[in-house]
C-alpha cells in the first residue's frame, strides 16, 4: 500500500519544508511509528503493506519487540487491513496458549498483548466487516482465560519469579523479603484492558448493522454541531466553536442512540463515543 512508503519518505528527512496536505500532516504525527526498526526491517524485506507486515510479526507473539511492532502497527490510523488479516489477528491474540510459563517481563508482555488485542478490535469497529457469533463467542470465552492468567502472573510475581520450590526453608527466606524489593502491586492497566475487550465485543453484534448505524448517526450529528463538512477542518484551518450548549445536546443524542444488547461497564457508553468522534475528527482532518 502506499500508506508504508508514505511513512518512510516522511520519518527519513526531518528537515524537509512543512507539507500542506493532510495526509503528509497525519503521517508526521505518526512518525514514531513509522520509525520502529522492525517495521522497517520488514520493509526492506519486500514486506511493504499493512497485512504483510501483520502477517509476519503475528507468527512472533512471544517476543515483546515483534510484537510492540504489531501494537503500533495496528494503532497507525493510516493502516488499512483485509478483513481476513483483522480476523486472523483477532483469533490469534485470543489464544492464551504463548502464557504457559513465567519470566521477568511476563506482566509486561500480557499488559503489550491486551493492547494489541484491543487495536486489532477497534481496527474491526470501523471496518466495513462483520464477525460471526460463532466467532464472536469464541473470542468471548477466551477472556477468563486471560483473566486467570493475569490472577496467576500476579501471584508469582508476588511469590518471587525464582521461587521455583516449596520448602520450610523458602518460607521462612520469603518473610525476610524487604516489601520493596518485591512486585506487590497489581497492574490495573491489564484489568481495564480486559474489561474493555470484553465490552467492545458486547458492542459488535453479529446480527445487526448497528454499529456502523451509531458511526452514522454520530458523523451527522458532528456536522450538525460543529457546522462542519468533511476535509473542512484541514482546509479552512477555522478554530472549532467553543459551544459548550451544542456539543452537550450533541453527546445526549448519541448517548440516547446507544443501546447495548448486552451489559458493559458505566464508563463504556461514553468511552465508546469518544473513539468514535476521535476516528470522524480524524478521518476529516
Amino acid at each position: 500500500m502506499d500508506n508504508s512508503s508514505s511513512q518512510s519518505e516522511s520519518s527519513s528527512n526531518n528537515t524537509a519544508q512543512p507539507i500542506n496536505n493532510s495526509i503528509s500532516n497525519k503521517t508526521t504525527s505518526y512518525e514514531n511509528i513509522s520509525n520502529n526498526i522492525i517495521l522497517f526491517k520488514l520493509e526492506e524485506d519486500g514486506f511493504t503493506t499493512p497485512d504483510g507486515k501483520a502477517k509476519e510479526l503475528i507468527k512472533e507473539l512471544s517476543e515483546i519487540k515483534y510484537l510492540y511492532a504489531l501494537k503500533l502497527l495496528f494503532e497507525n490510523p493510516l493502516n488499512r487491513f483485509t478483513p481476513k488479516v483483522l480476523r486472523d489477528s483477532l483469533v490469534t491474540l485470543a489464544d492464551p496458549k504463548p502464557f504457559d510459563y513465567y519470566d521477568i517481563q511476563s506482566v509486561t508482555r500480557l499488559e503489550l498483548h491486551l493492547r494489541t488485542w484491543v487495536a486489532v478490535l477497534e481496527k474491526i469497529c470501523f471496518t466495513q466487516m462483520r464477525l460471526s457469533k460463532d466467532l464472536r463467542n469464541r473470542i468471548y470465552n477466551s477472556l477468563p482465560k486471560f483473566v486467570e492468567i493475569h490472577r496467576k502472573t500476579t501471584q508469582v510475581m508476588q511469590e518471587g519469579i525464582d521461587n521455583k520450590y516449596i520448602s520450610d526453608f523458602n518460607q521462612f527466606n520469603h518473610r525476610q523479603i524487604n516489601n520493596d524489593d518485591s512486585i506487590k502491586k497489581r497492574n490495573y492497566n491489564i484489568d481495564f484492558l480486559l474489561i474493555h475487550l470484553r465490552d467492545t465485543l458486547h458492542s459488535l453484534r453479529d446480527d445487526e448493522t448497528w454499529f456502523q448505524e451509531i458511526i452514522r448517526r454520530t458523523k451527522n450529528l458532528l456536522k450538525a454541531a460543529l457546522n462542519i463538512t468533511p476535509g473542512i477542518l484541514s482546509i479552512t484551518g477555522v478554530a472549532l466553536p467553543n459551544d459548550n450548549s451544542s456539543i452537550l445536546s450533541m453527546l445526549a443524542h448519541i448517548r440516547e442512540s446507544l443501546s447495548f444488547k448486552y451489559p458493559v461497564a458505566s464508563y463504556y457508553v461514553d468511552w465508546r463515543i469518544m473513539l468514535i468522534i476521535q476516528h470522524n475528527l480524524f478521518t476529516w482532518s
